[in-house]
């Protein structure tokens, strides 16, 4: 399948944030998602492996790779993780994180103080069996991913349900392990239907509107994408997990261009290896190519922010890398 090139609108790559860190380090751990604030600000999921529970928390930083530290630990308890998915951040700036394992979502002030949690597990109206994705939209209403029910479902931002829609299959408006999702300024709702490999985009009430995508590895297919943004003129960025991608479709779903990669070290990684020149060598050597290192590998999540940037979580190689909308 070959999809036409549409439009091409002009991007640069901007720079890169991050490196793989431990616990207390300068830097992130398996990042599968991102979410923007005021004034450039930053925060960014880190899920890490089960072997290392250490590494889930949330960072804090600012788009000019400014650290202002983390919150968040691994646990069952108020403020912790397990297996934390996506992060969202609601117009008063405070913070949301789904966790698939303990079935809820919980909510930090913007300085990273735990407030209260919700969900529960189930498939009536507001339970859920593994919550993904979320979306705040213009009126602050949260959209919710859920995953292994098939739908989405919708709450005011303290947890009040809404509505639903989907349902498991492969028709217009069904879906089969939905994982990503965004909303327009038009409050329009995107979702990356994992398993079905395309995109879907809805009404705010849930009425369907198009679908996009194909199982493959052309341009304009999709290997299991995991997440969705749309910027201020209505072009759409699918994370394009399987294929370590990221591609972009103009507002019809027609493919644009896509980006793979283009990273360079980041201030952090920089500032890391000055530490220890004597170490960094050492293992910078072991190395056969440093070109794949600028790749994107197993991408997540994205945001694009007010000012047209797409920041990608860049989850294999524990950064984000930016790109630039320039027209």
């Amino acid at each position: 399948m070959t999809i036409p090139v549409v439009s091409t609108p002009t991007y640069s790559y901007s720079h890169t944030i991050g490196n793989a860190a431990a616990g207390g380090q300068v830097g992130f751990r398996s990042p599968v998602a991102v979410a923007s604030g005021q004034n450039g600000l930053l925060y960014v999921l880190n899920h890490s492996y089960e072997f290392q529970p250490e590494g889930k928390w949330v960072a804090k930083c600012t788009i000019d790779e400014d650290y202002l530290g983390i919150f968040g630990s691994y646990g069952r308890g108020d403020g912790q993780f397990t297996w934390p998915n996506s992060i969202a951040v609601d117009r008063a700036g405070n913070v949301y994180v789904t966790d698939e394992y303990l079935q809820r979502i919980s909510i930090f002030d913007g300085g990273g103080k735990f407030l209260y949690k919700w969900g529960t597990e189930g498939d009536g109206d507001g339970q859920w069996n593994r919550p993904a994705g979320m979306a705040f939209d213009a009126t602050d209403d949260l959209y919710v991913v859920d995953s292994l029910n098939h739908r989405i479902q919708k709450f005011t931002k303290d947890g009040q349900f809404l509505g639903q829609w989907g349902g498991g299959g492969a028709g217009d408006g069904q879906f089969n392990i939905p994982w990503g999702i965004t909303a327009d300024v038009e409050g329009n709702v995107y979702v990356a239907d994992w398993r079905n490999d395309r995109i879907q985009k809805f009404t705010p009430a849930g009425k369907f509107l198009m679908k996009f995508g194909a199982a493959g590895n052309g341009d304009g297919e999709f290997h299991h994408p995991s997440g969705v943004g749309v910027d201020r003129e209505g072009y759409i960025y699918v994370v394009d997990w399987g294929n370590d991608r990221v591609q972009v479709f103009d507002p019809a779903g027609g493919f644009v261009t896509k980006f793979t990669g283009d990273a360079r070290f980041s201030k952090w990684a920089i500032e890391r290896m000055a530490s220890n020149p004597e170490n960094m060598l050492e293992q910078r050597q072991k190395a056969r190519s440093l070109e794949p290192e600028r790749r994107l590998f197993q991408p997540t999540g994205i945001e694009v922010d007010s000012e047209n940037r797409i920041i990608i979580a860049d989850c294999g190689r524990h950064r984000l890398q930016i790109y630039r909308k320039e027209s």
